[in-house]
């Protein structure tokens, strides 16, 4: 598909951005050559499978692992009895956080089980099949207790107490009981009951959201070999080896100089890979056995017991003038964290009013433990589910003033040096632009296309925003002696990474793409970075790769200068060629300049990282939808779909666009499908791609794409990150297009059939 893009970069010219360059990794990808986590497995390699829960809330009163051991072919058996019973220091997860010993008890459960699925033993054997068998015969007695997955529910005194120890904390303080509470968070501005008071309307809608999965193919796998000198070698599909290195340093009571984290091919993530929840189990088997320990997820392992996104009950109030101002934007974010505390409601709670000012607001946000697997980040974690509040609550509020909902949007949309509700000032933003190019494009603007079943037909918009990450990102450039360049990175690849470092490379070394050989260094190999997560790393680490080869270019001017006899000062770079100033018949190209320097013997290498007072780049898209509805059945079927996204710096459009679309299927898929179903006992009853339903090609029109580019003020080329904001605006979109088809407003996900019908027939 061709991509327009309609909003220049400031007229920045670059030689090798806005190419579509081929990936690097994609013949070995299509070809099966790639070794995923799945794929690799270490000489001497044990098997393990892990022993789980059956029960969604229960006390382990005894683990008998004896039977188990006798089996032929088992090597050896762990319980948490075999894991450090302290632990300590900062964990790593990505965007949402965990305590270090809540990170323990996930991993293997110590005294109680909290949901269904939690690991509590784990068998190494020397065949799979034989751990599988052995699991079986590990006998486990339990104190089965109510179950709660409602986060609602869960809040209630009356509901089962999942940790007897666990004080909400909140900016008022702690409270005095225990509860499933973990914690309070409060933001905003201004006076909201002034506000309401002053407005001419004022809508107030409350909104349920199911916990839904990544989806990723390929499920956790992790080999790990615990040797008998004390070090550790990891073979991980982990979103970040640096952060993972780090973790099992302070599970295990190891140092990290003694790990070493070797990145495989990550057969997708989007986010849920943060968190080591295999790792450790292996690496306890593996102390245990003096061999190396494989373990690979089952499908139904992933769905119940890794990390989905939450479950939210939200309460969106706003109030408006008939002249279309936001007066006032009130929200109750209540999110499920799972068995363990760490929602992603703070980013809930910065996403939900970031694209627009109310003149007052106030958002109360609650982190809630429920007899759910302890979710993990998912592509913009919180905000799609905020978001789908929040929009859907402003087109209500824009109709009922009698304002059109793309005018209403501009005039109260945020701007640079705007702030959100946590006070956090917005670096330079474009989301007023974004909003009148999607107002004037042909895709707002062009007619419905009627339904050939002669259903009603609706277009609906939502806006989204994320605050594209920082933290580290390090990168190593190094001269080969041809005159070709190494580029070493110490970031996981999820997603093109390679590709886009090739580019950016290319375009500071002023050479081609093709002249730059790109790979993912592990942890003995380059400087610390942190997780591939919250749309971070392109950005971030084109920041390194341009320090680093900008220094490489000024090594090269040293060794070229004595070439041409002159001072290194006296040395230009030029379109790929170094001459000397006053004889531009001197030039040499960068290659031929390289591997005459490096052939005599001088190292040119440099590494570098980003700049650590880097700012969040403010992300954002917008989604349009089109959609007719099934009357009779409630059924939407999508009938067009475009998202339009502000990158900031567009590097390869064809990257960019897969992002984009990948991103607006996910959203689509949380929309209209996805959920988990759980029955009164909290157990999973759809845990198999049969049953959880993700929509497939069949079900979706092609994803147009608009790339706009508003580069972000800081950064070596503006460049915002993609990955994040396409996935945050569909539900919204989708839901204000079944308003506009139907005039039912929907106020659950996903929009099944079912709540449809219910919608436009009037009941709940």
């Amino acid at each position: 598909m061709t991509i327009e893009t309609r909003v220049s970069a400031d007229g920045l010219n670059f030689n090798q951005f806005g190419k579509r360059y081929r990936k690097v990794d994609g013949d070995e990808k299509v070809t099966g050559r790639a070794v995923f986590g799945a794929d690799f497995t270490a000489q001497g390699s044990l098997f393990a499978k892990i022993v789980r829960s059956p029960h969604a809330h229960a006390r382990i009163l005894s683990i008998d692992t004896s039977e188990a051991e006798a089996m032929p072919g088992v090597e050896t058996v762990c319980t948490a009895a075999d894991f450090p019973s302290e632990v300590s220091g900062d964990v790593d997860t990505g965007e949402v956080e965990i305590g270090i010993q809540f990170l323990a008890n996930l991993i293997m459960g110590r005294r109680k089980a909290l949901f269904e699925g939690h690991p509590v033993a784990a068998v190494a054997a020397t065949d799979i099949h034989i751990a599988e068998e052995a699991a079986k015969l590990v006998k486990v007695e339990y104190d089965v207790l109510p179950a709660v997955t409602d986060p609602i529910e869960a809040m209630s005194p009356e509901a089962p107490l999942l940790h007897e120890g666990l004080i909400a904390t909140s900016l008022s303080g702690s409270a005095d009981q225990p509860s499933n509470i973990a914690g309070h968070m409060e933001g905003g501005k201004g006076d909201v009951e002034k506000g309401f008071a002053e407005s001419d309307v004022v809508i107030e809608r409350t909104f349920k959201t199911a916990l839904v999965h990544q989806g990723y193919i390929e499920p956790e796998a992790e080999t790990v070999h615990w040797r008998a000198d004390g070090h550790m070698d990891v073979w991980a599909n982990s979103q970040g080896s640096f952060p993972l290195r780090q973790n099992m340093s302070n599970l295990l009571g190891i140092d990290v100089s003694k790990i070493k984290v070797i990145p495989l091919e990550v057969g997708g993530a989007f986010g849920a890979k943060n968190t080591p929840r295999v790792t450790p189990v292996a690496a306890i088997l593996s102390r245990k056995s003096g061999k190396p320990v494989k373990i690979v997820l089952n499908r139904e392992e992933v769905l119940k017991a890794t990390g989905p996104a939450s479950g939210a009950v939200v309460t969106v109030k706003m109030g408006a003038t008939k002249d279309g101002i936001l007066k006032a934007a009130q929200s109750r974010l209540v999110f499920g964290a799972g068995g363990f505390p760490g929602s992603p409601v703070l980013r809930g709670m910065q996403t939900i009013f970031a694209c627009y000012q109310p003149e007052h607001s106030k958002v109360d946000a609650y982190d809630v433990v429920t007899n759910a697997p302890r979710v993990a980040a998912y592509r913009a974690p919180g905000a799609t589910v905020a978001t789908f509040c929040g929009e859907s609550t402003l087109d209500e509020l824009a109709s009922a003033i009698g304002y059109d909902p793309m005018d209403f949007r501009i005039k109260n949309a945020s701007k640079t040096g705007d702030s959100n509700v946590d006070d956090e000032e917005y670096t330079r933003i474009g989301i007023v632009e974004m909003l009148e190019q999607v107002k004037k494009s042909d895709e707002y603007n062009r007619p419905l296309k009627p339904s050939k079943n002669g259903w009603p037909v609706g277009r609906g918009v939502g806006i989204g925003w994320w605050p594209c990450g920082i933290e580290i990102s390090s990168a190593r450039v190094m001269v080969n002696h041809d005159g070709g360049v190494d580029v070493s990175i110490g970031a996981v690849d999820l997603h093109g990474i390679r590709t886009g470092t090739a580019q950016v490379a290319a375009e500071t070394l002023g050479i081609e793409p093709n002249e730059v050989n790109v790979h993912t260094a592990d942890t003995e190999g380059i400087t610390y970075t942190g997780n591939a997560a919250g749309s971070r790393i392109t950005r971030t680490l084109s920041q390194a790769v341009f320090k680093a080869g900008s220094s490489v270019i000024s090594q090269m001017k040293e060794k070229m200068a004595v070439r041409f006899g002159v001072d290194a000062e006296f040395v230009e770079y030029e379109d790929g060629h170094f001459y000397a100033r006053d004889n531009q018949d001197s030039k040499v190209s960068f290659k031929e300049a390289g591997s005459a320097v490096t052939k005599n013997g001088s190292n040119i290498i440099a590494t570098a990282s980003n700049d650590p007072g880097m700012r969040p780049a403010n992300g954002y898209a917008m989604s349009i939808a089109d959609v007719e509805v099934d009357p009779e059945t409630g059924k939407i079927q999508l009938m067009d779909f475009t998202i339009f996204q502000d990158v900031g710096k567009c590097v390869n459009p064809t990257q960019v666009e897969n992002q984009m679309q990948g991103g607006a299927v996910q959203g689509i898929g949380w929309a209209l499908s996805e959920e988990y179903v759980y029955d009164d006992q909290g157990l999973m009853r759809n845990a198999s791609f049969l049953d959880y339903r993700m929509p497939t090609a069949l079900d979706l029109p092609m994803i147009g794409t608009v790339i706009l580019e508003t580069p972000a003020d800081d950064g070596a080329f503006g460049i915002r990150g993609v990955g994040e904001p396409p996935i945050i605006a569909p539900p919204a979109a989708i839901a204000n297009a079944v308003h506009d088809a139907t005039g039912a407003r929907m106020t659950s996900l996903p929009m099944s059939p079912e709540r449809v019908f219910a919608a436009m027939n009037g009941s709940s």
